[in-house]
């Protein structure tokens, strides 16, 4: 079997290293926290406990090993791709977060300069579809390294994209990211507005999906409106990091004002102590400027 290395434990990472196990590789995994390495292990995760063990590991396997990266942000990409080749070999790496264009081309740079491959591959569907493996991949690189990563991002992707070189994909990401930040807003003052006005906004939201107001957002996270469910998902203080990248790509090139009045719903969130919730929590801002709870 060939062996996989998975850096990162939460959420999307665990699921992430359950996939590829179920998909028939070798998977060794890590975090930084051992709450999240524990809980992994409990799954039947094979753990070790840091980045250097797991380049042990995998070097035992006298292949180039493929490693994927699941964590928050670039900085903490870079401080595990640092501590990856500090402890010797050439990996392929792919790496799954949401991080800055220029973070991606930077890293590409550095890890091309020691031997290593490396792709950005920005993915959306949450962690059910990564333990499905029928995540959206958004990928960046150079044609070799594409190649080098391509079968391991198919055993947990339903959809692969290549949107260009170095960075694309987490140029891709970024829009991604716009139009779930605009839509989650949206299908909150939805949901709100059809409770307020009298309707069952259960029974609103199964009307919508029917016609062209459909879509995963009202699907999966309006139900968790409903439901009250914001256990993680995708933290709403993440949300609002990608609402930076966002910023950062487009200021003085585009001027997005539906996301930047949504951006404020998940900005208002965090602040308001939500940010370890769910983001589909946002609709708590939208109950508390309409005055109305819904349920």
């Amino acid at each position: 079997m060939q062996s996989v290395g998975v850096i990162g434990l939460g959420p999307m990472g665990a699921n992430l290293a359950l996939r590829l196990a179920d998909a028939g590789y070798d998977v060794v995994a890590t975090s930084r926290s051992e709450v999240t390495r524990e809980a992994a292990a409990q799954q039947g995760v094979r753990v070790v406990g840091d980045v250097p063990a797991l380049a042990a590991r995998l070097r035992e396997t006298g292949s180039e090993p493929v490693v994927v990266v699941s964590l928050p942000a670039g900085p903490q990409v870079r401080a595990a791709a640092e501590e990856l080749l500090g402890a010797g070999g050439r990996f392929v790496v792919i790496d799954t977060s949401t991080c800055a264009p220029a973070d991606a081309r930077a890293l590409a740079e550095d890890l091309h300069a020691r031997g290593c491959a490396v792709v950005d591959a920005p993915v959306s569907g949450g962690p059910t579809a990564a333990r499905a493996g029928s995540l959206s991949v958004m990928v960046g690189g150079t044609e070799d390294d594409i190649t080098a990563a391509d079968e391991v991002i198919r055993a947990f992707a339903g959809r692969v994209v290549v949107c260009g070189g170095p960075g694309a994909g987490q140029i891709a990401k970024a829009c991604n990211q716009l139009v779930v930040t605009a839509n989650i807003a949206v299908v909150a003052e939805a949901l709100v507005t059809a409770s307020a006005l009298g309707a069952d906004p259960a029974a609103v939201r199964e009307a919508l999906l029917g016609g062209y107001a459909a879509s995963r957002i009202l699907e999966l996270h309006g139900d968790r409106m409903l439901r009250r469910d914001f256990t993680l998902g995708a933290a709403a203080r993440t949300q609002l990091k990608d609402i930076g990248i966002i910023r950062e790509l487009t200021e003085g090139v585009v001027d997005n004002q539906v996301f930047e009045a949504a951006a404020r719903t998940m900005a208002e969130l965090v602040e308001s102590g939500g940010g370890d919730l769910d983001h589909s929590a946002a609709v708590q801002v939208v109950e508390r400027r309409a005055g109305h709870r819904l349920g």
